[in-house]
């Protein structure tokens, strides 16, 4: 949205979206976290609620007939909404787009039909559709855009009252409520056996904007560091991390942070996606380098004996850590340089304009 206005200073936005999105002009309709659902009977729970936003942003849309409508990601409610503007002949543009090479294929006949500019942030993804019969264009991932940090490591960390000079392990038990509900005390219990196996070893709880540190219980804040105040430096700056299956995993391979994935959802949900997604991993990393990478511990297999055995190898195993490290160089470099996009052939790749945002502007204000 910044990149577009900076492009096109006329540009005007309303929809689903946060504070953020509010800072550069939306007019929002819908607050973004309401919406924020993971595992299929979390979502069943929420269907009234959708079907009842579904029908606000329909009765908004036909109101003010935008010039296009851009989706982002969520494709259970945007494929839906697609289909309904598709008959209302209003532009489509996706960003972000479903992970339909994980699960439910089906869905890329709707893509097809409804939607006319597909934006992708994963280079393999061009390939995919273009093999389906969609054009995709890859504009780099935004996580690329990141700023460096303003705060040395060793700063922030004695900020934190923590000795830079020892090693440091991050916990991100995930965003949402209910993913801290089911990560806290499995992710405690290991980083005490890890405390009982490394000597020195300081333990960060990074917890997400809008959880509260009242949510964890006062014996593992006594045992604990819980910061809420830039949660996602204290991921940057740690020496390993053990992290809830989503978009901190990319973020911490982007740094070159070694980790372990985990995550644990309700018995149906991880029943049904067990039979649906047909994919080896579940972690992004090991997705996208087609190996594993790093350890995933999932469901039933998520308990703090093998995931601490796991992560202490960070700690004492120099050369697999290395190794690990450099799995993780190549997949930053895969997400840094997006392949010629026309205007853009001759920008410098260091330039704002050359930038996944304004890559991603550019293709949607060239449509209008």
């Amino acid at each position: 949205m910044a990149a577009m206005g900076v492009q096109d200073p006329g540009c005007r936005f309303a929809g689903i979206g946060g504070s953020q999105m509010q800072t550069v002009g939306l007019d929002c309709l819908y607050d973004v976290g309401k919406m924020s659902l993971v595992g299929f009977s979390e979502v069943l729970r929420q269907l009234p609620f959708l079907w009842r936003t579904m029908r606000h942003i329909m009765d908004h849309i036909s109101r003010w007939k935008p010039e296009r409508v851009i989706l982002i990601d969520y494709p259970g409610f945007n494929l839906r909404l697609a289909k309904r503007l598709r008959r209302l002949r209003i532009p489509v543009t996706y960003y972000i787009s479903p992970q339909l090479w994980a699960w439910r294929e089906g869905r890329i006949a709707t893509i097809r039909k409804c939607v006319d500019q597909l934006l992708v942030i994963f280079p393999f993804e061009v390939t995919w559709y273009q093999q389906r019969g969609v054009t995709a264009q890859f504009v780099g991932h935004p996580i690329m855009e990141e700023p460096e940090p303003d705060i040395p490591r060793d700063d922030y960390l004695l900020g934190l009252g923590m000795d830079p000079h020892l090693p440091v392990l991050t916990l991100f038990p995930g965003s949402r409520r209910h993913e801290l509900d089911r990560h806290l005390q499995l992710f405690y219990d290991t980083a005490r056996l890890l405390q009982r196996d490394t000597p020195g070893l300081q333990v960060i709880l990074g917890l997400a904007r809008g959880l509260s540190p009242k949510l964890v219980p006062s014996d593992i804040r006594l045992e604990l560091l819980v910061t809420t105040t830039r949660p996602r430096l204290a991921l940057r700056y740690a020496d390993a991390a053990i992290i809830a299956s989503g978009t901190s995993t990319l973020e911490a391979a982007v740094w070159g942070v070694p980790m372990v994935v985990v995550y644990r959802m309700s018995p149906f949900s991880w029943w049904l996606s067990h039979r649906l997604v047909k994919l080896p991993y579940v972690g992004m990393v090991n997705i996208l380098s087609g190996e594993l990478v790093v350890p995933e511990f999932l469901q039933d297999r998520a308990q703090p004996g093998p995931i601490a055995r796991a992560t202490v190898r960070y700690f004492q195993d120099e050369t697999y850590r290395q190794a690990v490290q450099t799995k993780l160089g190549h997949l930053r470099q895969s997400l840094a340089a997006p392949p010629k996009d026309g205007a853009a052939d001759n920008l410098d790749r260091s330039s704002t304009a050359s930038q996944p945002s304004h890559r991603a502007a550019r293709a949607i204000l060239a449509r209008k």
